[in-house]
């Protein structure tokens, strides 16, 4: 298990480094947005914390949440990039209706990821 904040950690220094022109608090804002819609499908393993910095998230947990996380933050970069289009800069990447129908299509799909039905036996 590790902590959402060392995730988000982990995810702005190993795997976007250069590209990410988040600031680590707006990463870590979208980490919780994807954890708590998460919740709303699965009971989190960690049920003592409040959904935020200091959640320990498994590594299955995380293997679900973290696709829909990516969008987020990369929807959310798009959002910045776009914004800057008024100042004469020059946009990269994908746009914000692209993602966003990317992360329809990861959030109906969430339901499903994150149903368990614990196994049971009957008898001996």
């Amino acid at each position: 298990m590790a902590t959402l904040a060392t995730l988000v950690a982990r995810f702005v220094d190993d795997e976007r480094g250069a590209a990410n022109i988040l600031a680590p608090e707006q990463v870590a804002a979208q980490a919780v947005a994807a954890v708590a819609f998460y919740a709303g499908f699965a009971v989190l393993t960690d049920d003592a914390n409040p959904i935020g910095d200091a959640l320990d998230v498994t590594e299955s947990e995380w293997a679900i949440i973290r696709p829909l996380f990516a969008l987020y933050v990369e929807r959310e970069q798009a959002l910045q990039l776009e914004a800057t289009r008024g100042l004469g800069a020059d946009v990269f990447g994908r746009s914000t209706s692209e993602i966003s129908a990317d992360i329809e299509r990861k959030e109906a799909d969430l339901p499903r990821l994150a149903f368990l039905q614990p196994v049971f036996s009957v008898g001996e």
